[in-house]
């Protein structure tokens, strides 16, 4: 239905806009630039700074054109005399007390404040008073730093907070001219976004303690690229400037992630220009890694390579579309069918996966929806930004449901939050559905997004084809698989699998999962093993590395860093970063990103493609080149709902009676895993800035479940299962169902996969106080 029209005139021309348009997009709309410092048009009019005056006939003052809603008959004017000294009378107030320091300012040379002034102020000034002076950068946390004097309270900062990301992270303290920017409580900012503020901030109050004071925009050369540290592969910029990365920013993309990023992409660059990097080939020598030609690594792994068939490939998340498809094209060449990308994550067989994972539509379309059920997904934690996007949607009236083994963070923004214990996904889904149904019902679009506490658990297939049986009778109703680690969807579709092939082909003679290589060759022994990306050694229980590597016959890694798995090698090899190299990487919704080489390209250092092209032509391996890897065709038709007939997963009456609930009045714990956004990886602890924002690790309990156990909050626990046995610190949290015990992924001092290396949901655990 076409909206109504409202005819007005701004500067003595008259113009047609949809009612509800504001006198500044009017404007805008006819060529006129009006000055903004508080308005965001991500954000709601706020009208806080007063700096986009205008003249409206019949209004006894000037009225701030951002929130004035335009009428029919208006007349507006916007560049009148009484208009301009309005303006330039703001200007000249916000900078009393604004320190002249452009000179060293982070936002000199695009600062919306210079700018402003420079078209729109008065010129000069008519004070000599002394400016009213303040105790300079103020940390608000290990990434963000406030520069008092500048702040001229337009409030960008702590509306993003409460609007956008809904942290709260920032916000107003004191009053009157002693109004300054703080946060909750006094102590550091809690946010997985507050790089946007310093983006949005339009006078450099914020500004970032990794960027601060090295480079000037005009110095730096700017590159499009895509932020592979989570799923949902961002599009950013790379900022550098003599050959080092400076910065990184987001790139607006309106399908993905808008104009936003998580801390993780605005900080996690600095690993990239560490001195702590990889600069050579390493061979083990006597016992130790000695430096080495390439020619030399090189040959060595092709000769041992060669004819070994117990052989297998482990590849990483780090790697693009084109160099996974490479890694398992020489393996697959050579007859070998053991190749995995699943390195710390739970490994489905194809008959037990049920669906592979992906959105069905882009992260955009999370904005627009009525509804949203969030099964058992930590969504701030695992994928940030499509946070952002579902906010976005509460913001206009839209409810969420969460039923899972914990609350997330954001539970304050849902309808209903249902806590079970693991094991109980499969009996919770005739709820879910009965929901689904209801909120359908009432009409609009919903989506259901499953994570990680559904589907990495035993009942993961049951659960996705009741999913899939329900949303493929319901219309305007979409099913999202949260299913996935940085660029693993771009391993899965390039062959990384030992059941399926390129572009998720299954394969007639299929190999061993990376799980089970560990287990054959620990007990039986194994030839040879090539880790490209990925760190086995920190992933899997250290008993059964142990014996993994005490039998096998050789142990190639190539990576950035000397990670645990390269400290064992016999050869190490250094290889580029995200920034240093071209690539495909597609993200959670299926999108081709392209990743671009952002700085100078170090010295003696291949990229994981030249590598495995080097290695090919050693073994006589024929490999494509780039242009025969193209992937843009697959984006199009990855990840959707299968084209498969409703009855086949109509199977639900037959079911149900085989489906049990857990029982926890025996007292029975049974664990789940989180991944905090914040960890302990190789990567993130060469983040020196970044690194600081990885919280303490706990063991979290229900308060229920510790007082029959006689546990108190910060106790030692020991974790324990027939695997093996973990201690750590406790949490009580009454956030969590009971009979739950949460185990958080990725901290080198809670090395939970001594107790499940699958990673798998749901296995019970005993507990004792150390």
């Amino acid at each position: 239905m076409e909206s109504k029209k409202v005819k007005l005139t701004i500067d003595g021309k008259e113009i047609e806009v949809p009612q509800g348009t504001t006198v500044y997009h009017a404007a805008k709309s006819l060529g006129i630039d009006l000055p903004i410092f508080c308005y965001h048009d991500r954000m709601p009019p706020f009208g806080a700074c007063r700096v986009c005056l205008v003249e409206v006939d019949n209004f006894p003052k000037l009225q701030t054109s951002c929130t004035l809603e335009a009428k029919d008959g208006m007349n507006v004017k916007t560049s009148s005399k009484i208009a301009q000294e309005g303006r330039e009378s703001i200007l000249e107030f916000l900078l009393i007390n604004h320190p002249l320091d452009c000179p060293i300012c982070d936002k000199g040379g695009e600062c919306p404040l210079q700018d402003q002034t420079l078209k729109f102020g008065p010129g000069i000034s008519r004070f000599f008073e002394e400016k009213r002076k303040l105790a300079k950068k103020l940390p608000l946390g290990p990434v963000l730093m406030l520069d008092r004097e500048r702040c001229i309270a337009c409030a960008r900062c702590t509306r993003f907070g409460d609007i956008v990301s809904g942290d709260h992270a920032l916000e107003f303290v004191q009053r009157g001219y002693k109004t300054e920017i703080g946060t909750p409580g006094g102590g550091p900012a809690e946010s997985k976004y507050i790089g946007n503020t310093i983006m949005i901030c339009p006078v450099g109050a914020l500004t970032s303690q990794v960027y601060r004071f090295r480079a000037r925009p005009w110095d730096n050369d700017s590159v499009a690229s895509t932020c592979t540290l989570c799923p949902v592969g961002c599009s950013l910029k790379l900022d550098s400037r003599d050959g080092e990365i400076l910065r990184t920013r987001s790139h607006e993309d309106p399908l993905l992630n808008d104009i936003w990023l998580c801390d993780k992409g605005w900080f996690g660059y600095e690993h990239v220009d560490s001195a702590d990097r990889l600069k050579t080939p390493l061979i083990r020598v006597d016992g130790s890694l000695k430096e080495a030609s390439w020619t030399e690594a090189l040959d060595y792994i092709a000769d041992r390579l060669k004819n070994e068939k117990r052989a297998a490939a482990f590849g990483g998340n780090a790697l693009t579309f084109e160099e996974s498809y490479l890694f398992q094209q020489i393996f697959r060449s050579l007859g070998i069918p053991h190749i995995d990308h699943r390195i710390g994550m739970p490994e489905f067989s194809l008959n037990d996966e049920g669906l592979f994972g992906g959105m069905e539509e882009p992260p955009a379309s999370l904005s627009k929806l009525s509804f949203a059920l969030i099964l058992g997904c930590d969504i701030t934690e695992e994928f940030p930004v499509l946070w952002l996007r579902l906010k976005s949607a509460l913001n206009q009236g839209a409810e969420a449901y969460f039923f899972g083994h914990f609350a997330p963070e954001v539970r304050p923004y849902f309808k209903e939050t249902h806590l079970l214990t693991p094991g109980d996904e499969e009996a919770s889904i005739a709820k879910v559905l009965a929901l689904a149904e209801q909120l359908l019902n009432k009409g609009g679009q919903g989506a259901i997004l499953v994570g990680s506490q559904y589907l990495n658990s035993p009942s993961r297939k049951n659960v996705l084809e009741e999913l899939i049986r329900f949303r493929m009778k319901s219309k305007n109703l979409a099913l999202h698989l949260l299913d996935a680690c940085e660029g693993s969807l771009g391993a899965r579709e390039a062959g990384m699998h030992p059941e399926t092939g390129p572009f998720n082909q299954p394969l007639d003679n299929p190999g061993l999962s990376a799980k089970a290589v560990l287990q054959k060759g620990a007990s039986e022994g194994w030839g040879f093993l090539w880790v490209a990306g990925s760190n086995p050694a920190a992933k899997y229980s250290r008993r059964v590395w142990k014996k993994f590597r005490e039998n096998l016959g050789t142990l190639v890694c190539q990576d950035l860093f000397l990670t645990e798995t390269a400290q064992e090698a016999d050869v190490v090899l250094p290889v580029l970063s995200f920034a240093e190299k071209t690539g495909s990487f597609i993200s959670i919704s299926g999108k081709v990103q392209k990743l671009n080489p952002g700085k100078e390209i170090p010295e003696g250092i291949y990229s994981d493609e030249m590598i495995f092209h080097e290695i090919g032509r050693r073994l006589g391996v024929h490999l494509p080149g780039s242009a025969e890897m193209s992937v843009s065709g697959v984006a199009p038709s990855l990840h959707r709902i299968p084209k498969r007939k409703a009855e086949s997963f109509d199977r639900r009456e037959e079911r149900q009676s085989s489906i049990l609930k857990s029982e926890n009045s025996s007292g029975m714990i049974r664990a789940t895993f989180s991944r905090p956004l914040f960890d302990q990886g190789v990567r993130m602890k060469k983040n020196p800035h970044l690194s600081r924002s990885a919280k303490e690790p706990f063991l979290r309990l229900h308060p229920d479940e510790a007082k029959p156990r006689g546990f108190s909050d910060g106790d030692k626990i020991r974790v324990s299962t027939p695997a093996g046995s973990i201690v750590g610190k406790l949490k009580l949290d009454s956030q969590v169902a009971k009979g739950t015990l949460v185990l958080p992924i990725g901290f080198e001092e809670l090395p939970v996969s001594e107790l499940e290396s699958g990673f798998i949901n749901g296995f019970t655990v005993d507990l004792e106080k150390e």
